[in-house]
């Protein structure tokens, strides 16, 4: 016995059932892949701001200020101060 297709488009209701949900999972998985690089993306940006933060707060707190240079007497030596730089050392 032969089948003989009943029109242009045959309709398949099984078929139409498992695209339909092929389809679904397709753009549930898309939009599941978007949803975690947008998390992925808004993590990035609060560990960048956590450590921009700790920077400034390490630039800005970290350090105290020097005290005033004293001039000095005549009964005190004259001292030098020494440091190393890349050329050498240098006295001021």
């Amino acid at each position: 016995m032969t089948h003989n297709a009943s029109g242009l488009f045959p309709f398949n209701l099984a078929g139409a059932a498992r695209g339909g949900i092929a389809l679904f999972l397709q753009v549930m998985i898309g939009m599941l892949l978007v949803a975690a690089a947008g998390m992925f993306a808004v993590m990035t940006a609060i560990a960048g701001l956590m450590l921009a933060g700790a920077a400034l707060v390490m630039r800005f707190a970290g350090r105290r200020p020097m005290p005033a240079p004293r001039s000095p007497s005549e009964e005190e030596p004259l001292t030098l101060n020494a440091r190393r730089t890349p050329r050498g050392w240098t006295v001021e």
